[in-house]
């Protein structure tokens, strides 16, 4: 016997091995050994593939003496080497393990681990085999009980859950030699002395997994989902097919998973890098953005708005002067975003001699007629944490999908349009609302004030586009290429959401109006539900501006109480500033008559003209019509006071105005 070991066991010996005898009733050997008084370091001392299998290296350092262990784990590996540890242990104070010479064969297919038994000393296995026995007859009396109940026929047979591997360990058995990197969301290493305060609860870990030359990162609550996102990232591209060819394998409506783990990423790292010195606004619920991307491809992608936001203003807040924003949830904050990029973009326009002289650079081009449009090899990707509220989260994500119809009175509600509940979440359909007519007087003696759902919002940007009815006379229909949701995405729910429902209902659509498919994908760093009370602000930024804007939800205004650059009123102003230069798009009244600009512009109306796009309001009555036919309910419009206001910017320094 070295004298290593015999220092080791010699003090404390009588103590520390009846300690072990006791606890190898209860413990693993890893816990065993960790609680003597020598303690341990492991270090992973390599890796090597069979045809079926990897096995995992690991040594064990206890007082300066080292023991090896092998595994198809890390885990397993750890508990190898400390069974070799304490069987020196017990074998110096006279207790044997069990037989050593069974070498375990690491090419076979079964992983399961040594029973619990075989790392007893021989003092207490006797009594292991008494508690075996006896938990072998109270399983089987159970076993017999369980057959006699009748939950199985009273609900079904249960279905057999597919036997699947999960993606890292298909990633360790195709592609061994890869290496996972786990930081803090911003790339703080783990080790730091301080860890960062204004990660983003999703995006607390970054896990980046590399493979040859090839980088995949992925991001998550824990390590363990960020190194699974990680995964599921690399699988996306090494298993489905490399990135060039993967949109030809792709199911029809889908997006490529390469492309919508860019567009999450891009969002969600703009969103941490604007509140990186702001703990206090970096709290947030849903997060929303808009990207831009050039053929569909990951080079070149651009973020355009990024929002956060579950609120909408309070009834006693509302503006009759178009000076606070009515709906302040993630998703309507990124398109009134997007909506100020689309008014700067015109403005390119304005500022040069010629109007319709094409500019290369920009996002929008002049069209035939008059009018501009986006260019054909522009696409704009929304992106959202999580469902949109309404009728595309009304769904149980732990419930598996039935082939068959569901015939239960209470699935009647799907599809209905739903409404926003006032200093509250969530939705309610508004067949259940007491009153399809909002006046103004009435809100303000406490009728609550009703905003449609972000899912029923969203169908009618599917139809009418995400540009609005006042741009819509200098810009042709702007739709979503493709909607990315970082969590609950239920593919049927969605497409049923945003187009399915009324998609039999829909006609006579006006051109250049039509519905518009966008197709649907999941972010592999998928978000996690955090069951805490949503903040009353909303963070809106818009990449004409470094900085983002923080609205006060309830007030719908700035936090200083200011109006913000999203309002009405702000639109109104750039939309006063650009008719006046620009050549609007050709359009014409139902009855055939062209559409002429008022002469007296200044004293114009917000909701005059918004009138000025009769196509745009035609394809809008057609679409509450097709809600209608449908029987999923009457949209409900906001009381009509709080549109008649006139433009009270009219002589705005254009570089603040569309800063």
């Amino acid at each position: 016997m070295p004298n290593k070991m015999k220092k080791l066991t010699k003090k404390k010996n009588k103590s520390t091995i009846s300690k072990i005898c006791k606890d190898l009733n209860k413990k693993n050997p890893v816990m065993i050994l960790n609680e003597t008084p020598h303690g341990f370091r492991c270090k992973e001392i390599g890796t090597f593939s069979t045809p079926n299998k990897t096995v995992f290296g690991v040594a064990m350092t206890v007082a300066d003496m080292t023991f090896e262990g092998w595994g198809h784990s890390k885990r397993e590996a750890r508990a190898s080497a400390a069974r070799v540890c304490l069987a020196a242990l017990l074998a110096r104070a006279g207790h044997v393990l069990p037989d050593q010479t069974r070498a375990k064969d690491f090419t076979v297919d079964d992983t399961t681990p040594y029973p619990v038994s075989e790392f007893q000393c021989l003092e207490s296995k006797s009594k292991i085999e008494e508690q075996t026995k006896q938990n072998a007859v109270t399983e089987t009396a159970q076993s017999q009980i369980e057959r006699n109940l009748p939950t199985s026929s009273l609900f079904g047979a249960t279905a057999p859950t597919p036997a699947s591997k999960s993606p890292i360990n298909v990633l360790y058995e195709n592609h061994p030699g890869l290496l996972f990197i786990c930081t803090y969301g911003d790339g703080t290493p783990l080790d730091s002395a301080q860890v960062p305060l204004q990660l983003a609860h999703s995006m607390r870990f970054k896990v980046v997994c590399q493979i040859k030359e090839q980088k995949f990162e992925g991001y998550g609550s824990s390590k363990k989902l960020a190194k699974l996102a990680a995964a599921r990232s690399a699988l996306a591209v090494l298993e489905e097919g490399r990135a060039d060819i993967a949109d030809s394998l792709l199911p029809s409506g889908y997006l490529s998973q390469t492309l919508a783990d860019h567009i999450a990423n891009l969002v969600n790292s703009k969103f941490s890098e604007m509140m990186k010195n702001d703990v206090i606004h970096s709290k947030r619920k849903v997060l929303a953005g808009i990207v831009m991307t050039t053929d569909s491809k990951v080079d070149g992608a651009k973020v355009i708005a990024v929002a956060t936001g579950t609120k909408c203003v309070s009834g006693e807040h509302m503006s009759v002067r178009g000076r606070a924003v009515n709906d302040c949830h993630a998703e309507v904050a990124a398109r009134r975003c997007l909506q100020r990029h689309l008014y700067t973009q015109l403005l390119l326009y304005a500022s040069q001699k010629d109007p319709r002289k094409p500019i290369p650079e920009a996002d929008i081009e002049p069209a035939e007629g008059g009018g501009y449009r986006l260019r054909p090899d522009r696409q704009l990707h929304m992106y959202v944490s999580t469902a949109p509220c309404g009728d595309g989260r009304i769904f149980s994500p732990h419930e598996q999908l039935q082939h068959e119809p569901d015939r239960h009175p209470n699935r009647l509600a799907r599809g209905q349009l739903r409404t926003k509940i006032e200093s509250g979440e969530g939705t309610i359909p508004v067949k259940n609302c007491n009153s399809l007519l909002q006046t103004w007087d009435g809100v303000m003696q406490g009728e609550r004030l009703l905003t449609m759902s972000c899912s029923d919002k969203v169908a009618r940007w599917c139809v009418l586009g995400l540009q609005g009815s006042l741009m819509s006379t200098l810009l042709a229909p702007v739709y979503p290429t493709s909607i990315v949701l970082g969590s609950l995405l239920h593919p049927h729910h969605l497409y049923r959401a945003i187009c399915g429902r009324i998609e039999a209902y829909i006609s006579s659509l006006p051109p250049p109006y039509h519905l518009r498919r966008p197709l649907l994908a999941r972010a592999a760093s998928t978000e996690a539900r955090t069951p805490t009370r949503a903040p009353s602000f909303s963070v809106c930024w818009a990449c004409t501006n470094t900085a983002p804007e923080v609205l006060n939800a309830t007030t719908g205004k700035l936090e200083n109480g200011q109006p913000s650059l999203l309002c009405k009123q702000s639109m109104f102003a750039r939309w006063q500033y650009l008719i006046k230069k620009l050549p609007p798009l050709q359009q014409s009244h139902p009855d055939g008559t062209s559409v002429s600009l008022p002469n007296h512009l200044d004293t114009l109306l917000y909701n005059e003209a918004k009138l000025l796009s009769p196509t745009y309001q035609v394809a809008k009555d057609r679409l509450f019509q097709a809600f209608e036919k449908a029987k999923l309910g009457r949209w409900i419009k906001k009381p009509l006071e709080q549109d008649q206001f006139v433009c009270e910017l009219l002589s705005a320094d254009p570089a603040a105005l569309f800063t």
